[in-house]
């Protein structure tokens, strides 16, 4: 993924003191390095086996993309490999989420993957982000890299990530094909000048965005000559923005090609449907789920109760990174959450290994269960949902890397999955009794969604297998595995990838998904005849299969932007005749993987020991140009990564300087950032400088500030003063989880203040401060707001008259706040905040303006005191939710989604003695109601900006104040 410039504005910080989601680390990886002839491929223990193969895809990959773009770089690019999900989330060098595939960044051209078992992701990603390594050579290069980084802010996405699924071309056409059909035939293709960043694009358009882009590129290529490609990289290293890089490259702007580019896919696509005689997936039954609001939703991996009444699924309803579990009864379509946030526990559902809809969701024989994969502190286990008691077991799985794809044997005494272990996926049977698994198939093939015969005595599954030199290069094939003797069959060879096989209830036939050509469709197997049909020709794609318990076929497909569930009629459903063997013949054993050879390549730097590349036990070479070097020690450095300086003088204001330092080490476990801001004319001083130290779970941070100015004025009393503050603090995050965190702080702090007109009035003030909290945060969100979860945050700090000290007080602060949504993008939002501080210097805290009471002054007099309490509760619904305007003709751009509005009411009371509490009235609080607008943009389709502006009328007292003000109180 193309790292967003927005991290060159930000300082390296110590660990945020407010509400966010944690980054657990749990591994310290003993990094190894083994070079090619252009990368240094860094690795560790579980990633090892993963080096030969890695090797070979870059080199190859290198020579296709160099010769794409006529370009390459002389020397090596450090590649740091992980071997699954869960590590590659752990890592320093970026923070990474659940859909992240791979990272390259330009501070220290590092990029970094992940294995998922496959060949056919582990092609794509490393292809796709060693295009991004070429795209820096040629846009960040040359004298200070430092401001040549912050041009990356304004090169488009759709050309930037485009490129990347350009240059992957054959790795991933069936999903980019699913989506850019889908989107040309039904009115949804996204002008290429609103995908120049894709912050604003809503839930499960981020795909869209990186493929159209890439069929923008096809289109270049294919209509001017594809070389355009290569020297439209070259003409954005010294241009901003696209229109005039268009303009110079074929002699028309963005609006002209973007407009050029959708009448041709739209016209293209229209063709293909109509020669490939596609329909929508309801012309082959019914729909079983619909989308909740305006917004794109997955109804994805289907299972049926045995008496057929109620279906579970995977859903994306509450939001795209909050996949739950669905139960829906399907005779009047009631929906009740099985699975979802409300389980702390659990983090993550993955609906597939990443892209790729995949049935991970099984019940059992019983109807009482539901079993699936899901991952809790960079951990995956098997989670076993009783239906009936709504409580949630979970099934360590120790040694296994992942696991997913459960599937319960007809006895429900058993569950065969899919499982990772030394960054090779096999099947596995797991004895629900004793909670041990054992190995099914032990092979150096990907295998997946393995699924029961009726008698319990074979498993059908889908294996992967390579075809070098094909236009489909990596494929899937069925086949079936007997539990008695290990025997293997494969059951068809049609090209393509077969994917999620499932036995009829007779056991004689087989439904799966076959994915090929840009298509991917429903097909039957019939076992004793041997003969395939294909059931449907979809638009979109379709996935996920089974039967019903009336023999019907339930299936998801991908249709408007949107994945949802249907029930074939088999009236309705195709029945073409595929051959099952191509070739004719039926083969037994295990699907091998062909070798390729080609040519050898220059050497930019031989290391001592470089040799090629042989194939391995674990992979099977297809290339032989891949030279490796013995394996060595990995060694860090620490370097700048930015430096930006700014000073200029006035004969009236003096000298001016300002500056930004950020530096770190190759691995992130070490960051720091320097800020210095100095005028001579004013005295005027601010400084930060920050460490943090992450290798580790819990997270170090060091950060020294300060600030000092002179002749500035006093707005309370309007005389001169001389100020200065000065704050060393060390602090210890250690995150529990991905929700849940506890802080431990330390600190100095130092406030100077002094009159040079009255003299005497010198004073200092001396602080030593600790504090410790606990931090939680499980709040989301659709799209633009949040409307489901908590936050609590509790503190206790307290100054302490110890080494110098003579400031003392303790305070106890609390903050909780709760989101109830109430129906699409409307929802209920609570907040109380509660402090209480006590000794000789005690805090005051204020109760008006923004934070507090709205309303109310903001004043040091008046609603002010040592103890508090407020209430605050806004209901919060959209106006204008689709408002999609974009203002392209002035920079930077703002792009509006929507308006929201709300209507609020706040309740305060501050007080500094229990008697004046308790001799409190109704008529003591102070309390305001009052209406507010949140309008949503984004600059540069880039950074969300949320306006707000709320009027508060007081209750207690005549008058009222109108805001204006930046993102959201809470």
């Amino acid at each position: 993924m193309f790292l967003l410039a927005l991290a060159c504005f930000l300082l390296v910080s110590a660990p945020s003191p407010s509400f966010a989601e944690n980054h657990v680390v749990l591994k310290d990886f003993h990094w190894q390095v083994r070079s090619t002839e252009h990368f240094d491929i860094n690795y560790y223990e579980g990633s090892a086996t993963l080096v030969p193969l890695t090797a070979e895809i870059l080199e190859r990959s290198y020579r296709k993309i160099s010769e794409e773009l006529d370009t390459g770089f002389t020397r090596r690019r450090p590649l740091f490999l992980y071997a699954n999900p869960n590590d590659f989330e752990q890592s320093n060098i970026a923070q990474v989420g659940d859909g992240t595939g791979g990272i390259t960044e330009p501070f220290k051209d590092r990029f970094m993957v992940y294995n998922d078992g496959t060949q056919q992701w582990l092609d794509d990603v490393l292809t796709h982000e060693l295009t991004h390594v070429f795209q820096y050579s040629v846009l960040i290069s040359g004298f200070w890299k430092s401001v040549r980084i912050l041009k990356t802010i304004v090169y488009p996405l759709w050309m930037m990530e485009g490129m990347a699924e350009y240059s992957t071309g054959g790795l991933d056409d069936t999903n980019g094909e699913m989506y850019v059909r889908d989107a040309a035939t039904s009115g949804g293709l996204i002008p290429l000048y609103k995908l120049e960043h894709f912050s604003a694009l809503k839930p499960h358009q981020v795909t869209l965005g990186y493929k159209s882009g890439a069929a923008a590129l096809g289109f270049l290529g294919s209509q001017y000559g594809k070389d355009k490609v290569g020297k439209m990289l070259k003409l954005f290293e010294s241009r901003f923005e696209s229109s005039s890089v268009l303009q110079e490259l074929i002699g028309i702007d963005l609006m002209t090609f973007d407009k050029k580019w959708r009448e041709y896919e739209e016209e293209k696509y229209r063709r293909v449907v109509r020669e490939n005689r596609l329909r929508d997936p309801w012309e082959f039954g019914v729909s079983l789920t619909t989308s909740s609001g305006f917004l794109p939703e997955f109804n994805t991996t289907p299972v049926l109760t045995p008496d057929g009444r109620s279906m579970a699924y995977l859903s994306t309803r509450d939001g795209q990174s909050d996949v739950e579990v669905l139960m829906q009864n399907l005779a009047d379509h009631q929906i009740k959450r099985a699975v979802g946030f409300q389980y702390m526990h659990i983090e993550n559902i993955p609906t597939a290994n990443f892209d790729n809809i995949a049935r991970v969701l099984a019940i059992s024989p019983d109807g009482q269960t539901l079993a699936f994969g899901a991952q809790k502190n960079h951990v995956q286990s098997l989670y076993f949902f009783n239906i009936k008691t709504r409580k949630l077991h979970k099934v360590l799985l120790p040694g296994l890397m992942t696991a997913q794809q459960p599937t319960f044997s007809p006895d429900g005494s058993k569950v065969a999955f899919s499982g990772m272990k030394d960054g090779l996926t096999d099947l596995y049977l797991l004895d629900l009794k004793t909670e041990k698994y054992t190995a099914l198939t032990s092979d150096p093939q990907d295998d997946q969604s393995p699924s029961f015969s009726p008698d319990g005595e074979s498993i059908v599954y889908s294996s992967e297998i390579s075809i070098p030199n094909d236009p489909m290069p990596h494929q899937r094939r069925l086949y079936r595995l007997s539990l008695k003797d290990h025997s293997l069959q494969k059951l068809e060879d049609i090209p393509g990838a077969a994917r999620d096989p499932v036995y009829s209830a007779g056991g004689d036939r087989v439904l799966f998904t076959l994915e090929g050509g840009g298509f991917a469709d429903i097909y039957e197997l019939n076992l004793k005849s041997g003969h395939t049909l294909r059931l449907t020709r979809t638009v979109g794609n379709s996935f996920t299969p089974i039967y019903s318990p009336s023999g019907d076929v339930v299936f998801s497909a991908f249709r408007k932007g949107c994945v949802h569930i249907y029930r074939g009629d088999w009236s309705k459903l195709l029945s073409e005749d595929v051959p099952t063997f191509p070739n004719g013949k039926r083969s037994g054993g295990t699907a091998g993987l062909a070798a390729d050879s080609t040519g050898g390549g220059k050497v930019i730097e031989s290391l001592p020991g470089m040799s090629s590349a042989s194939p391995t036990e674990e992979y099977v070479s297809t290339s032989t140009e891949a030279f490796l070097s013995p394996a060595r020690p990995f060694h860090d450095t620490v370097g700048t990564d930015l430096f930006l300086p700014a000073a200029f003088y006035s004969s009236i204001g003096g000298f001016f300087w300002a500056s930004y330092w950020q530096g770190s080490d190759m691995l992130g476990n070490h960051q720091g950032a320097a800020q210095l801001a100095y005028n001579s004319g004013s005295g005027y001083l601010n400084y930060q400088t920050q460490y943090v130290y992450s290798r580790y779970r819990p997270e170090l941070g060091l950060s020294v500030f300060g600030v000092q100015q002179a002749n500035s004025v006093d707005l309370a009393s309007g005389l001169a003063t001389n100020e200065t503050n000065h704050t060393e603090l060390a602090q210890v995050l250690y995150p529990l989880d991905r929700y849940h965190s506890l802080r431990f702080q330390a600190g100095v702090v130092t406030d100077q203040i002094d009159y040079p007109d009255i003299p005497g009035t010198f004073s200092r003030q001396d602080a030593r401060i600790y504090s410790t909290s606990f931090i939680r945060d499980t709040v989301g969100g659709k799209y633009l707001e949040e409307i489901r979860g908590s936050r609590l945050l509790m503190s206790y700090y307290q100054a302490v008259p110890v080494l110098g000290g003579h400031v003392q007080d303790h305070t106890f602060s609390g903050e909780g706040q709760k989101f109830f949504p109430t129906g699409d993008l409307s929802t209920l939002a609570l907040r109380v905040v509660g402090a209480d501080s006590i000794g000789p210097d005690a805090q005051g805290f204020i109760l008006g303006g923004l934070g507090g009471v709205r309303g109310y002054g903001r004043s040091t007099y008046d609603n002010v005191g040592t103890r508090m309490g407020l209430l605050t509760a806004e209901y919060r619904f959209p106006l204008l939710k689709n408002l999609d305007y974009y203002m392209w003709y002035i920079f930077p751009d703002f792009y509006f989604k929507a308006i929201t509005a709300a209507v609020f009411s706040d309740t305060g009371y501050t007080w500094n003695a229990a008697n004046q509490l308790t001799a409190s009235r109704w008529n003591s609080l102070r309390n305001s109601y009052g209406v507010g607008i949140r309008i949503h943009t984004f600059i540069l389709q880039l950074y969300q900006l949320v306006i707000q502006m709320d009027y508060a009328r007081r209750t207690t007292s005549p008058g009222g104040i109108f805001y204006v003000y930046l993102g959201p109180l809470f």
